[in-house]
């Protein structure tokens, strides 16, 4: 076999090889509704699927569940934060604030609560922790709050948090035509 076809051949494995490696991630991408906007982070899809009451949930595109749930409420910002607080001690004794801070979302003031709790069904208190954050902001006199489902500490450092800070930064809420 002559060089020039080796050459060729090995162009052809590489060129194979990295449009392989580029089909398995998935870069940032952009969903709308008629209620806001954001980037969808990296490695995470719009789950369709999802039942419950959330404008929009999110999940990694490698998990059959959301992880990041996108709702709205008619509660004060800062009495969510504070049912958090004062309400999951009493159903989770391990429950414990690991930063509470101010944050801007949509170029509102907001707050961001991030927790350690241990499992709903793990009643001898033995079992690993579990880290879950949320993020409450108004605006146009609608409480909006970004949350996430209670995750093992690696996974909410390495997935969920990064995915958070994605949403929290890019999050557009459309203006009401009314007001």
């Amino acid at each position: 076999m002559s060089s020039e076809k080796i050459i060729l051949i090995m162009m052809l494995v590489i060129s194979l090889f990295i449009i392989v490696i580029s089909g398995c991630t998935s870069l940032e991408g952009d969903y709308e509704n008629s209620i806001l906007s954001l980037k969808i982070p990296e490695n995470w899809t719009v789950d369709n699927s999802n039942s419950s009451d959330a404008i929009v949930s999110l999940k990694p595109i490698n998990s059959s569940s959301s992880i990041i749930y996108i709702q709205s409420s008619d509660s004060d910002t800062s009495k969510i934060i504070e049912w958090y607080i004062n309400n999951y001690p009493v159903k989770y004794p391990r429950f414990q604030v690991i930063k509470r801070e101010s944050v801007k979302v949509d170029g509102q003031q907001g707050e961001k609560l991030v927790y350690k709790n241990t499992a709903q069904n793990d009643s001898l208190l033995v079992g690993p922790d579990y880290i879950s954050s949320l993020v409450v902001f108004s605006k146009d006199n609608q409480t909006y709050i970004i949350s996430s489902s209670e995750v093992l500490v690696d996974n909410y450092y390495s997935q969920v948090e990064p995915a958070m800070n994605v949403v929290v930064g890019s999050i557009r809420i459309k203006g009401n035509i009314l007001n």
